[in-house]
């Protein structure tokens, strides 16, 4: 059994530093990326458990800092589920010119009506998510919840279909890790899992994200 998760840095100004080493070449940083300590306990939690599959909802600079760790470690995979094709296209172009294609992917999985959702709020499309998973072949050690976007009015529970929707390709054990804890509805569809699927979360404030584990059995 891999060890607990390491506790992320005190600040962002701490993450940075450890973030270095894997933040050349450049990519850009904006409002809606994870935050620095938040991206550590993300690649805290790879270095430790050296995870066979890596799902992460919603791609941008963290997709290519996992995919850089995963490809120094030798071992695991990513794969990056986007609604929007044009941000798909320039996250996998990144992934493309650094040789990382060995070790991630960007999926495409539009946003359709589903029926697991909170008052309407799409979901990635169930078939895209079902074909790739399968194609990779290995359930998975670690999802990443940081999409769909949240953060409009009426959406604010756009990412409660998550444990749903993958449960059946889970690991036992496996972390989860939810970002923007900070937004009440975030709060709330933490809430939910914690009822319907027995997840313990510790709330990471300091990083913005909220860190779980699958349970075992």
């Amino acid at each position: 059994m891999p060890p607990a998760i390491a506790r992320p840095p005190l600040d962002d100004a701490a993450a940075w530093q450890a973030l270095s080493p894997l933040l050349k070449p450049y990519l850009p940083w904006s409002a809606g990326a994870m935050r620095p300590v938040g991206l550590v306990t993300v690649l805290n939690d790879v270095w430790f458990r050296m995870p066979t599959l890596v799902v992460e909802l919603g791609s941008g600079t963290s997709t290519v800092v996992v995919a850089r760790l995963l490809h120094e470690l030798g071992t695991g995979r990513l794969l990056s589920i986007e609604h929007d094709d044009a941000w798909a296209d320039r996250v996998q172009r990144q992934l493309d010119r650094e040789g990382l294609v060995d070790v991630a992917d960007v999926v495409r999985a539009p946003l359709r009506p589903h029926e697991r959702s909170w008052h309407g709020a799409e979901w990635y499309d169930e078939a895209a998510l079902a074909t790739a998973i399968g194609v990779a072949g290995h359930p998975i050690d670690l999802l990443v919840v940081d999409g769909p976007p949240a953060w409009q009015p009426g959406k604010e529970h756009a990412r409660y279909p998550a444990l749903s929707s993958l449960v059946r390709w889970l690991a036992p054990g496996a972390t989860v890790v939810l970002d923007d804890i900070e937004r009440a509805g975030e709060q709330e569809v933490l809430a939910r899992w914690q009822q319907e699927h027995g997840v313990i979360f510790d709330m990471h404030a300091a990083s913005g994200v909220a860190v779980g584990s699958w349970p075992s059995a």
